[in-house]
């Protein structure tokens, strides 16, 4: 079951999921006519008989204990971040298997609160999945296949997108109001503001950007596993209105009264994003490492490239998922998507669902 199925990135994990695996999938959410609507369009494209559609509600138990039965796994695509630990218990009662795609990080902790009950019910649960969250983590961990001695892993994305609904970007607006980034900086955490803005060169997409760092709860333990003197997370705003007209006015906003005029905010981030960004659309999401191998210094860059960000969000989890359904990462737990899949498969599976990744190493 797919809730928020009919959303902007729903949709299109429905029909990645229907391309690339053989489930049967169900369209579920609040708006049970866009469900539908959905649904009468993906029959015309797949099998009929693998699609339907539920009505559910992240506020009421009693709908999620209803919309829950029969199934075997919830791969939450809606904006419920206030409603998760919710959602999670529903799925333990239910007995079946969960992942999510939440960008807030502030989720983690949720779920991890419940780590031992997901574990005692035998059921295995995924969460930061997506591409922010989700690929910091793989990327890293890929980058250290390349050295002897890894000292730093940058990793970096910028993004242009058209956005189709406002509840899209809900959580961008709440992750505004709670903006204190975490690096690791001369073997040490740090936490960011605008002032640690670094360039990254992303490009002939996108150019040379000045990129904020942001927090990914992912990449916390990978200092000590890599012995990193270096890494952290770093992104592009998206246009001078956005960047320096609305934001500075969202956290006004929020320092004044925290997630006040929420929805107000994200109708006039969407229109902000479609009306003044570029007209070239994707998605450019690289690492940046350095390291010695072999007695030398070295340099690695991966490039991973994409034409539509909605598609670069589904692709890793719909690899991710692969790799769940054939059991090889099928285990009791809470696990982040970014630390269990094998980031050699993942990049493979990526390639073959249209993102163009290159590889750069330097040796001196």
């Amino acid at each position: 079951m797919v809730f928020g199925g009919y959303g902007g990135t729903g949709k299109v994990f429905c029909r990645y999921l229907l391309k690339e695996t053989n489930v049967n999938v169900i369209v579920a959410g609040r708006r049970l006519e866009k469900a539908e609507e959905l649904a009468d369009k993906l029959k015309k494209e797949f099998s009929s008989d693998r699609i339907s559609v539920r009505y559910v509600d992240a506020s009421d138990i009693e709908s999620m204990r209803i919309a829950f039965q029969g199934i075997n796994f919830v791969l939450v695509a809606s904006t419920t971040t206030r409603w998760a630990k919710q959602i999670a218990e529903a799925a333990l009662v239910a007995n079946i298997d969960y992942l999510d795609i939440y960008f807030q990080q502030d989720v983690y902790p949720v779920l991890e609160s419940m780590q031992q009950k997901i574990k005692a019910a035998g059921r295995s649960f995924i969460t930061q999945a997506g591409f922010h969250p989700g690929l910091p983590a793989v990327y890293i961990r890929k980058g250290a296949q390349y050295f002897d001695r890894y000292d730093k892993a940058i990793v970096a994305f910028a993004m242009n997108a058209r956005i189709e609904e406002s509840e899209s970007v809900l959580e961008i607006i709440d992750s505004i109001a709670d903006y204190k980034p975490e690096f690791f900086q001369n073997g040490k955490w740090k936490i960011g503001t605008y002032k640690d803005a670094i360039m990254i060169d992303y490009g002939k997409r996108f150019g040379v950007k000045s990129s904020m760092p942001l927090d990914m709860v992912e990449i916390k333990t990978l200092p000590k596993m890599f012995s990193l003197r270096e890494t952290g997370v770093f992104t592009t705003g998206f246009n001078w209105f956005t960047d320096y007209v609305l934001f500075p006015l969202m956290m006004l906003s929020h320092k004044l009264k925290k997630n006040s005029f929420r929805n107000f905010w994200a109708k006039l981030l969407v229109f902000g994003m479609n009306h003044f960004s570029s007209d070239q659309e994707g998605v450019m999401f690289l690492l940046k490492a350095e390291g010695e191998k072999n007695g030398k210094l070295r340099k690695v860059e991966i490039f991973s490239e994409h034409e539509n960000g909605y598609d670069f969000t589904a692709i890793p989890v719909i690899s991710c998922l692969q790799q769940y359904f054939d059991g090889s990462i099928r285990k009791p737990g809470l696990w982040m998507m970014g630390h269990i899949v094998d980031p050699d498969r993942l990049f493979k599976d990526m390639e073959r669902m249209n993102v163009k990744i290159q590889t750069f190493i330097t040796d001196r």
